[in-house]
């Protein structure tokens, strides 16, 4: 008999999301998440960290599209892009796709994550991790930002939500410091979860932005 994903919602307890797991491909502890990796017969391969989805075969290409093409077209023509989180690789292999990309960092808490993605999701990551462009750094973005002297023309903050090891990733010291490790003309683009389920999630970080940078803007990507 088929096991069933659960995704409670931790914010308001309001609802919860169950998925059929109709075959099981991974499921194991990282040194920061539950990692649970399975096959669904609608969504395809669908990953979740500590019981949240965070992205399947079936969309995937909605939330990387649209967090890596929009700033890096509004920029015009980055050279050095960072991503903060991001360890399925998706982001990674669409910011690879701009010829102006001569390096993309992918700073990654979890090698767990990479390492499941990469023997079980490559038709999310394809050969990304491979790219002689990418340097893979496993370590806790806040700090990598913290101490890197590099300057990035893109930042994209491709992280878990507000809760555990993705909650520091979304406080106004993070930001001021991205703010400066960004070269002139720089672009930073983060992920605020569900604003119509998740309000807040969007408004007090989204808050904490405008204290940072002079120009902020939202927009939205329509992942089911």
């Amino acid at each position: 008999m088929s096991e069933w994903m659960e995704e409670l919602d931790v914010v308001y307890g309001a609802w919860r999301l169950q998925l059929k797991m109709d075959e099981v491909l991974a499921r194991r502890r990282g040194d920061h998440y539950d990692i649970l990796l399975f096959e669904n017969k609608l969504f395809g391969r669908v990953l979740a960290l500590d019981g949240v989805v965070q992205t399947t075969e079936r969309d995937e290409f909605v939330f990387h599209e649209m967090i890596v093409h929009v700033p890096l077209l509004a920029h015009g023509a980055p050279r050095r892009v960072l991503i903060v989180g991001g360890g399925d690789g998706g982001a990674l292999e669409e910011a690879l796709k701009h010829d102006s990309v001569e390096s993309v960092t992918v700073v990654e808490i979890d090698s767990a994550v990479v390492e499941c993605c990469r023997a079980h999701m490559t038709s999310v990551c394809g050969a990304a991790f491979e790219d002689p462009r990418t340097n893979l750094v496993i370590g806790d973005g806040v700090a990598h930002i913290a101490a890197t002297e590099d300057e990035y023309d893109v930042i994209l903050i491709d992280s878990t939500d507000p809760v555990g090891p993705g909650e520091a990733l979304f406080q106004s010291s993070f930001y001021r410091n991205c703010r400066d490790r960004l070269a002139p003309g720089g672009v930073l683009v983060s992920q605020f979860g569900v604003p119509f389920a998740e309000p807040e999630w969007l408004a007090r970080p989204y808050l904490r932005l405008t204290d940072s940078f002079t120009h902020t803007q939202c927009y939205l990507a329509p992942v089911p």
